[in-house]
């Protein structure tokens, strides 16, 4: 995978998108990235509190869509 550097602009569609439920994986294809370069991205634009929240929220949405 190349490495480079994310656009402002890049790292807040991820947020966007990271916040609207949007598979990790899925994002990481559509900016040539890893996931564990999405997660660091997001992780970095919210406080502790916010990503724990977020990673709690999305934990229980996808358990909710997986039994169904």
């Amino acid at each position: 995978m190349i490495s480079r550097r994310l656009t402002k602009i890049q790292k807040n569609e991820i947020l966007e998108a990271y916040q609207a439920g949007e598979n990790t994986n899925r994002l990481a294809e559509k900016y040539r990235c890893s996931s564990n370069t999405i997660n660091r991205t997001v992780k970095t634009l919210l406080s502790d509190n916010e990503y724990k929240l977020l990673k709690k929220e999305r934990l229980k949405s996808n358990n909710k869509n997986s039994n169904h």
